[in-house]
């Protein structure tokens, strides 16, 4: 029988292992479709994005996965009367890729939702949020960002970047090698897609020697591009983009530039924060799909200087990435989980680094042996309290787990 545990008290025999109590027995409440807990969301086995946000403004977030090989290709789950339903969003095929985002983009109060296609598609889509008129059983209507050029759009973004006081869409196409921009049209539900152009281009002659790139996947590309993530780095009060081991800032005449932070990860999942008091935000780069550490990178006098957060340890597939203040004292935590792509990595971990402010992290184990890719932490029914989404890609698919923070504290020890 397989083995997987769930971690109310992290036990290491490791001699060297420092302990600090921030929280103690923490009680989380699993629930899974392994369980039958709720209701299977595919019969396909490819389960590429997840996407968490709250539809219908009633404080208490939805849940969507994609799948690509069949329909539905696009569910939700919605808490009602503390059981989660399942939706039908999309009742038809669709190649999607890992990678969404949200955004008003009718401008009536809503958010609809945005999933872009993989390698075998050039489509970027939206899906218009029909609240209050939501049916299990009747599909949202989908539209087209979109349908032309290369194909595989992994990992898209809105924000203001412009500074204009709008929405804009960024992705990365990295069939064009490309990371795009693409305003809200006036009448967007009424054109055949959305006006884009490229805001940064690479090249796939050459590279430098990747981080990790002795486990990097057969199909990775040379020099490929991913990873997105908004926060305003140099404090001038607009959003920039961070991903491919880049920050783009915006200049002026819809021009960006491209800013460097290592050349050696553009093949990364990233997020940023003030990890380190003062000073400019710092950024998280990690493999999603590869054996890498975890890095931390630091400005400092116009130089990133980046170190290992994990003493030489390396995360396997580490597609699941997040930053947050888990026990609120102020200080920036991480969360990071595992994959177990094709039913590898039996130790996978799904974990929270608890920061001190100051760069420095202890690692909790909340769970070990489980399939993430695009798991999300996130308060799930409005206690203040962070919850999480376990999404796999094709570990013991189709599958969804849930676990609910009961409270209590969590006891740190390092891997």
């Amino acid at each position: 029988m397989k083995k997987i545990w769930i971690f109310l008290l992290i036990v290491s025999n490791l001699s060297n292992a420092q302990e600090d109590t921030y929280y103690d027995n923490t009680n989380w409440k699993h629930l899974s479709t392994a369980n039958y807990d709720f209701e299977l969301p595919f019969t396909g086995k490819q389960q590429t994005s997840s996407l968490v946000v709250d539809i219908d403004n009633d404080g208490i977030p939805e849940i969507f996965l994609t799948e690509r090989t069949s329909a539905p290709s696009v569910v939700m789950y919605k808490c009602e009367a503390n059981k989660w339903e399942r939706y039908i969003i999309d009742n038809e095929p669709l190649r999607i890729e890992a990678g969404s985002t949200a955004w008003d983009i009718t401008g009536n109060g809503y958010k609809d939702i945005v999933f872009g296609g993989d390698s075998g598609s050039n489509q970027v889509w939206w899906w218009e949020n029909p609240y209050p008129k939501l049916d299990k059983n009747i599909p949202w209507v989908r539209r087209i960002i979109k349908n032309d050029g290369s194909n595989k759009q992994h990992d898209q973004i809105f924000g203001d970047f412009t500074g204009k006081g709008q929405g804009e869409l960024v992705f990365w196409n990295q069939g064009a090698k490309s990371l795009m921009i693409a305003e809200i049209p006036t009448d967007v539900k009424n054109v055949d897609f959305w006006n884009h152009r490229p805001i940064y281009q690479y090249s796939s002659d050459s590279q430098m020697e990747q981080i990790g790139h002795e486990a990097y996947p057969r199909w990775k590309g040379v020099n490929e591009h991913e990873g997105l993530f908004k926060i305003d780095i140099d404090g001038d009060g607009i959003d920039d983009i961070v991903g491919g081991g880049y920050w783009f800032k915006y200049i002026d005449d819809n021009n960006f530039q491209a800013n460097i932070i290592d050349a050696r990860y553009t093949f990364s999942r990233v997020i940023a924060g003030q990890f380190i008091g003062g000073g400019r935000p710092e950024v998280i780069l990690v493999a999603g799909d590869g054996l890498a550490p975890i890095m931390l990178y630091e400005w400092v006098k116009g130089t990133w200087f980046g170190r290992e957060i994990l003493d030489g340890q390396r995360i396997e597939n580490g597609h699941s990435l997040d930053v947050l203040d888990f026990n609120n004292d102020g200080c920036q935590d991480i969360f990071i989980a595992e994959m177990r792509l094709n039913g590898d990595n039996p130790d996978s971990k799904m974990s929270i680094l608890f920061g001190d402010g100051k760069g420095n992290f202890k690692a909790h184990n909340i769970a070990l042996g489980f399939g993430n890719h695009e798991s999300r932490i996130i308060d799930l029914n409005g206690d203040g309290l962070y919850d999480i989404v376990g999404k796999p890609y094709n570990w013991e698919v189709p599958r969804l787990d849930i676990w609910i923070n009961k409270g209590n504290k969590l006891n740190l020890r390092r891997f």
